[in-house]
């Protein structure tokens, strides 16, 4: 069940009312007619949590199919490799400028208006994109992939920040809240490619990926209803923090910094696996669309770890799970790595996305925890900056190495996360 505060309030209520009150009394009583019924705040409590899973979903449908689909226009006009992993790269790179659309989040009143602006933006881009390959204008193509990648910052990791002001402030719901907001990626990861698959096999590439954007619309007008953000009031310290003042946080906390490490790493390393997978569908003697159900089966598996994390949630200290996600994460590249067959990749793509889903419900772990309280969404961001610009980095490395053989970018992948873990956690001593 997705969580709420209930037992919170039915405690409070029995605390201030010492004897049962029968409906009947209620209603002859003046004075407690006037009193707020419990069930109601329990419902509007509820729902903010409820509408939030239901948005992300939606909108990360898109994002979650965003790479593959360009991917498979950009094979349709016969570009190799180096220019699917340089469009593929377009979409990521503004994420790098997390920290400054943190900033924004943490100075507006409302941050819901502006996200739900990105995520009506998103589709115009998109579809701006589109247009682009059809009258083959480079520029216009790349320009408008790069303000796609904008709106799908504040889609991604910026909705991600409103999430501990829908929740109570205890740790366990703020846990089991990250692994609804991990099976949002789930879902959407895994619909994402599916539609595109789905569609371009009954229509085309064009028509199934107008389908996809046209997603963000609507999660950006169930945004609009999210309540006033109120529960996390922002301070006279938290308006004037600033880029120095987070990056002194980084700095003095080595397990922000490794927080950040780990994160990217693995971004960069699981980059090229929607890149590669039409490269690898084709390898493996499958037609090239077949690669969007490699992408989808990495999204079932995402969906199929965040479900296990909803009925086990996770406990450990976060660099501990970071160190174990991070290494189970390596075993399922390797595994994708060695895989001979299309069924035996496919299986490996889930394995990859069940690791993923752990790996990444750590890391809003140890971003929470470790985040100085004035300043939450901006470090959050600047994770995610950081994590979404190794993907881009993953994603061109993986596109430029191709020309090398279809499995000499996963053995990077792999090269790349090993030396990571053991630069974070063999080398250096953990100290928060």
């Amino acid at each position: 069940m997705i969580p709420s505060d209930s037992d919170a309030n039915a405690n409070a209520s029995a605390k201030s009312s010492p004897e049962p009150i029968s409906s009947l009394e209620r209603i002859s009583s003046p004075e407690l007619k006037s009193s707020p019924e419990p069930r109601v705040l329990n419902k509007e409590r509820f729902s903010p949590l409820l509408k939030y899973v239901v948005a992300a979903i939606i909108a990360r449908t898109a994002t979650g199919g965003a790479i593959v689909a360009i991917v498979l226009l950009a094979r349709n006009l016969e570009l190799d490799g180096k220019a699917a992993g340089i469009l593929a790269a377009c979409l990521t790179l503004p994420h790098l400028l997390g920290p400054v659309y943190g900033r924004w989040l943490d100075g507006v009143s409302q941050p819901k208006y502006l996200i739900s602006g990105a995520a009506l933006s998103y589709t115009c881009f998109f579809l701006l994109a589109i247009f682009s390959f059809e009258r083959h204008l480079a520029w216009l193509l790349a320009f408008s992939l790069l303000l796609s990648g904008v709106c799908s910052s504040f889609i991604m990791g910026g909705l991600g920040t409103q999430l501990p002001s829908l929740v109570s402030a205890s740790n366990t719901s703020l846990r089991k809240a990250q692994s609804w907001d991990t099976i949002t990626y789930g879902v959407g990861h895994t619909l994402g490619p599916f539609i595109v698959a789905s569609l371009s096999a009954l229509f085309s590439t064009k028509v199934a990926v107008s389908v996809l954007v046209f997603t963000p619309l609507l999660a950006g007008i169930l945004i609009l209803s999210f309540p006033k953000k109120h529960a996390l009031p922002k301070t006279h310290a938290s308006l004037e923090i600033g880029f120095k003042s987070v990056f002194y946080a980084f700095k003095n906390s080595s397990a922000l910094i490794r927080t950040m490490v780990m994160t990217s790493g693995a971004a960069f390393s699981i980059a090229a696996l929607p890149v590669l997978a039409v490269y690898l569908s084709e390898y493996w003697l499958h037609a090239e669309h077949h690669g969007a159900y490699l992408v989808t089966a990495y999204g079932i598996g995402n969906l199929s770890g965040a479900l296990l994390l909803i009925f086990r949630p996770l406990s450990k200290e976060p660099l501990t799970l970071l160190k174990r996600a991070g290494s189970f994460l390596l075993v399922a590249l390797l595994a994708t790595t060695l895989s001979s067959s299309f069924v035996l990749g496919a299986a490996s793509y889930w394995l990859c996305g069940v690791a993923n889903a752990i790996f990444f419900t750590s890391s809003l772990a140890a971003r929470t925890e470790f985040a100085p309280a004035h300043s939450a969404a901006q470090t959050y961001m600047w994770v995610a900056a950081a994590k979404v610009g190794a993907g881009a980095i993953g994603a061109l490395v993986a596109g430029t190495l191709l020309v090398n053989g279809v499995t000499v970018p996963l053995v990077t992948s792999c090269a790349t996360l090993a030396l990571i873990l053991i630069a974070c956690f063999a080398i250096f001593r953990v100290k928060k």
